[in-house]
């Protein structure tokens, strides 16, 4: 079911008020950048809400924007805020001002085969604070006046999580004055094929996302996955997906507030990509699907599906990448 909420992005040019609890950020000085400002609302107890909030950048249409530096944010109870920029219509789509609001696992705000193609920009899994992020000298990524982007962001308020102010969230983009020497791109990749049962402990999935780039590298890296989520690690493969590295660039041992490493300088190698492992353990008393043994397999909803994905930032572009 889909429901259009009007008029609730908005584009800030001065601060957002909010209760004292809120998880507030001051919008980018005039001409120096745009901020994407979710404005609060309620999340019921035993709810997850997952909205997408679609916004274009400012500028004249077809301008180049380029940015260098973020600051994300979202209050305590952010599952997570995902960027991306809109490109073919399935089930999802809208117009700047426009949101999609979706619950409980149900709604094309969950179904992520709709932004099969829609490349990453920025993501943050850090509820109750400021993910601040600046990129490497002479590495920015680039927009263009109009384009549309969508940001999805998730809030639970259920057994595994809670959001005890409500939701709320907000996106800085800080622009550059001139073309930086390189572009950078992303690499948004999920394992779908996912099955944790009761009593599994320590059940592993491993994939790979092959890739045709040359001379790549990785500057920052975070995973994701559910409750049942015990180790989430990274690694670069060769042109046959095989790990590179003797132990892995990126390791989560957490999943409600998995980290974003910055600063990485990992070498991609030429026609080769990523790897990614997803480490899972269910309590024999859990129960995800009743209708299939209780196991828990891919899906959005925390409390009773699973994830394994990745997000991956490097450089110079090639073009984004996602893998499904």
């Amino acid at each position: 079911m889909r429901r259009w909420v009007a008029c609730s992005v908005v584009l800030l040019v001065a601060g957002c008020g909010g209760t004292s609890n809120d998880v507030l950020l001051d919008p980018p000085v005039s001409g120096e950048g745009f901020q994407l400002n979710v404005p609060k609302f309620d999340v019921a107890a035993g709810d997850e809400v997952q909205s997408c909030y679609f916004f274009s950048v400012p500028g004249p249409a077809g301008q180049d924007v380029w940015v260098n530096h973020f600051k994300l944010a979202g209050n305590i109870g952010t599952h997570h805020m995902n960027i991306f920029r809109v490109k073919t219509v399935v089930g999802l789509g809208g117009q700047p001002g426009d949101v999609v609001v979706s619950k409980n696992g149900m709604g094309p705000c969950f179904v992520s085969s709709n932004w099969a193609d829609w490349p990453l920009v920025a993501n943050t899994q850090q509820g109750g604070s400021t993910v601040d992020w600046t990129l490497p000298d002479g590495v920015g990524q680039k927009f263009s006046g109009g384009e549309l982007l969508m940001l999805q962001i998730h809030f639970v308020n259920a057994t595994t999580q809670k959001t005890p102010e409500g939701g709320r969230g907000a996106a800085n983009f800080y622009t550059m004055t001139s073309a930086p020497a390189m572009e950078m791109g992303t690499i948004f990749a999920t394992n779908q094929n996912i099955r944790v049962c009761p009593g599994d402990t320590d059940k592993t999935f491993e994939t790979h996302c092959k890739t045709p780039l040359s001379g790549a590298t990785i500057i920052a890296a975070n995973g994701h996955f559910h409750s049942r989520g015990v180790k989430f690690t990274m690694n670069v493969t060769d042109s046959l997906g095989n790990d590179m590295l003797p132990q892995p660039f990126y390791t989560s041992n957490v999943w409600d507030e998995p980290p974003m490493t910055r600063g990485l300088d990992i070498q991609i190698p030429d026609g080769g990509g990523v790897s990614w492992t997803c480490e899972f353990s269910a309590d024999a008393s859990s129960c995800g699907n009743p209708n299939d043994s209780c196991c828990f397999t891919f899906g959005g909803k925390v409390e009773s599906q699973e994830h394994c994905n990745a997000f991956i930032y490097y450089y110079p572009k090639a073009q984004d990448y996602s893998c499904f």
